[in-house]
């Protein structure tokens, strides 16, 4: 494993201080990049072992949640079902009822316009005899 003065020292200048030249990282032959990273790979093997386990515990308890809210979601359409048939009455009834208040109350609009219209005519009825008579008198002299 290369030691830290060994990493240190792919960042020193390639060529002594002085005039401009180029600088570079000499290749690190003996000690290539999966060598130096298998510690920390090794490192994190716990880890990544647990973080599968922690995925297959959420698994498992996703797929019973799933399981759990299928059953319930089966059991309120199933109760549901078994109450549309009464719900459907109780709407039938109550729009009956509506519509026989409705019809009530037409009705006694309907009557109180023909009360008025009985009433308009008994006012107007001696009026419109004399008229009528009048005509006809005058007609027949």
């Amino acid at each position: 494993m290369p030691t830290l003065r060994d990493f240190l020292r792919r960042w020193r200048p390639a060529v002594a201080p002085g005039a401009a030249a180029r600088t570079g990282v000499p290749a690190d032959r003996p000690a290539g990049p999966a060598e130096e990273l298998m510690a920390v790979f090794r490192a994190l093997e716990p880890v990544h072992a647990e973080c599968r386990a922690i995925g297959d515990a959420a698994r498992h308890d996703a797929s019973a949640e799933t399981a759990r809210a299928r059953e319930r979601a089966e059991a309120i359409v199933a109760e549901a079902r078994a109450a549309a048939p009464a719900r459907q009455r109780e709407a039938m009834a109550e729009a009956r009822a509506r519509s026989a208040a409705e019809n009530a109350a037409v009705i006694t609009e309907a009557e109180r316009q023909a009360d008025d219209i009985r009433r308009l005519a008994a006012e107007r009825m001696p009026e419109m005899i004399d008229k009528a008579v009048g005509l006809l008198e005058r007609e027949l002299r």
